[in-house]
């Protein structure tokens, strides 16, 4: 299945161009297969959510993006903003008391380096990424953003190689010329939110550049590989050799 699980509507989100029915008429234009729509720090009505999807026969699932101060995170599974949001642990906290799940949006914002012809930046500006308090809590992190530069996503996969998370690609469309750009596959099928918060934390998915090249560079990234199940099997060994070797980066 292809979904695309970072997309904002107006007026929940303030800055984008779309209203939700136009959301979901261009998804089913794009052939995509269901669209997350996850507004910036508002939660929306689980029947309007309901409606939405029934008025269009097509898959529709609320989420939230939550502006922190460790940058913007997507959370599946939780539909209400509280107090003291704005700090990741505590944010962690309710998402985790639901059952929810956590994925850092364009973590190249506010990180990458200034010259991407400097080695040196890069290195400095992955390490103090990497820093970040918010990747305790995070399943993973979303290198595809159908708004960010073929660099500053290469940075968001570039980190996310090197802490071993899993991976996500959307469209985190604001307006017409957003949606279709990217998604993320997923193995099996979605068919709520209970499903896709499951395939979340099973980590059963794959970022896709429906551009192939404008998002992603690496042509890895343009259709779901063969070997999918390996990749994911490395993965899972470098995040864990990651937190043996950065222990404060644990979750617990």
């Amino acid at each position: 299945m292809l979904l695309d699980i970072h997309t904002h509507t107006h007026p929940g989100s303030w800055d984008s161009f779309l209203s939700p029915d136009e959301m979901v008429d261009l998804a089913k234009q794009a052939g995509l297969d269901g669209i997350v729509i996850a507004e910036h720090d508002w939660a929306w009505d689980a029947d309007a959510a309901r409606d939405l999807a029934k008025r269009h026969d097509f898959m529709v699932i609320p989420a939230m993006e939550i502006n922190t101060e460790d940058g913007h995170l997507l959370v599946y599974g939780m539909h209400k903003y509280a107090f003291g949001m704005h700090r990741s642990h505590e944010l962690w906290g309710h998402v985790e008391e639901l059952g929810g799940v956590m994925i850092a949006a364009h973590p190249y914002r506010r990180q990458h380096p200034w010259n991407w012809e400097s080695d040196k930046e890069w290195t400095d500006a992955i390490d103090r990424a990497k820093l970040n308090p918010a990747y305790r809590f995070i399943s993973a992190m979303e290198i595809g953003n159908g708004r960010g530069k073929v660099e500053e996503n290469g940075f968001s996969a570039r980190l996310a190689k090197l802490m071993g998370f899993r991976i996500t690609a959307a469209s985190d469309s604001h307006a017409k010329e957003d949606m279709g750009k990217c998604a993320t596959y997923f193995e099996r099928d979605i068919r709520n939110e209970d499903d896709l918060v499951a395939e979340l934390k099973a980590g059963r998915f794959w970022p896709i550049d429906r551009t192939r090249g404008k998002i992603l560079a690496d042509p890895i990234y343009h259709d779901v590989p063969s070997d999918l199940h390996d990749r994911w099997a490395e993965m899972d060994e470098v995040h864990r050799q990651y937190l043996e070797t950065n222990p404060l980066h644990r979750r617990d």
